[in-house]
């Protein structure tokens, strides 16, 4: 009887790690399907490459304000050239850090947030335009990003690095990892990549095509890290 016991533990013990072991596996492939998606619609987007949307900043902050942090501001603009990838670009000095010993991350996060953008005009119902009308649907956006103070070794966890606003609905994109070094990223507008902000509920394609319809705006994460950093932000571009 005691033999019989042992092996029960032992087939019970067993079964438990193969259990966690096909969990991870099951993570790793989710993830990887992800990034494959991920590459697949920067590819296909980059290769048609028609611009709908930019944002250089050659002479101002093209009304580009911060939110998030302890006021609505302007984004400063600063013309200079730096690494040869942002030149004349706008910028920001974190002046609110909302942390404690029981909350290491900031609970004031602050973003670059667009003006109001408008890609494809609301139509009149019933009209020759709107019958005539054909939306332009973005695939990717790209933009160019440095820090220039900040500890980019304690950053805050779960973040969105994108908010698209659209009215009451707001879609979210999750942050990647970054050392705070100058890099473009580039974010597809793929809906299996992006989730409703207030529920984190998936969206469908044809609500991640609605979002740009109308008026739309776009919040771009530069709260990246638990204390105080200066982000600048250059070359914001929207594709079909």
């Amino acid at each position: 009887m005691n033999v019989i016991i042992l092996d029960k533990k032992w087939m019970n013990l067993l079964i438990n790690k193969i259990e966690i072991l096909l969990y991870k596996i099951l993570k790793i492939y989710d993830k990887m399907m992800r990034i494959l998606i991920l590459i697949l619609t920067i590819i296909s987007a980059v290769s048609a490459a028609q611009v709908l949307y930019e944002n250089k900043f050659l002479l101002d902050n093209e009304n580009w304000q911060i939110t998030g942090n302890k006021k609505v501001e302007p984004a400063a603009h600063q013309s200079y050239n730096i690494d040869n990838e942002l030149s004349h670009y706008i910028m920001f000095k974190d002046n609110l850090v909302n942390v404690d010993y029981k909350h290491p991350d900031d609970k004031s996060l602050w973003y670059f947030e667009s003006p109001e953008i408008i890609i494809n005009p609301l139509q009149k119902s019933g009209t020759t335009a709107s019958k005539n009308f054909k939306p332009r649907y973005p695939t990717v956006m790209t933009f160019t990003m440095t820090s220039f103070v900040g500890d980019f070794k304690s950053l805050n966890d779960n973040t969105n690095l994108i908010k698209i606003k659209n009215g009451d609905r707001s879609f979210i994109f999750k942050s990647p990892n970054y050392d705070g070094k100058t890099r473009t990223f580039n974010v597809p507008f793929n809906s299996q990549l992006w989730h409703k902000e207030r529920t984190n509920d998936s969206i469908t394609d044809n609500e991640m095509k609605e979002i740009f319809i109308g008026a739309f705006t776009i919040e771009i994460l530069g709260d990246w890290t638990r204390g105080y950093e200066v982000i600048g932000l250059d070359n914001v571009i929207i594709y079909a």
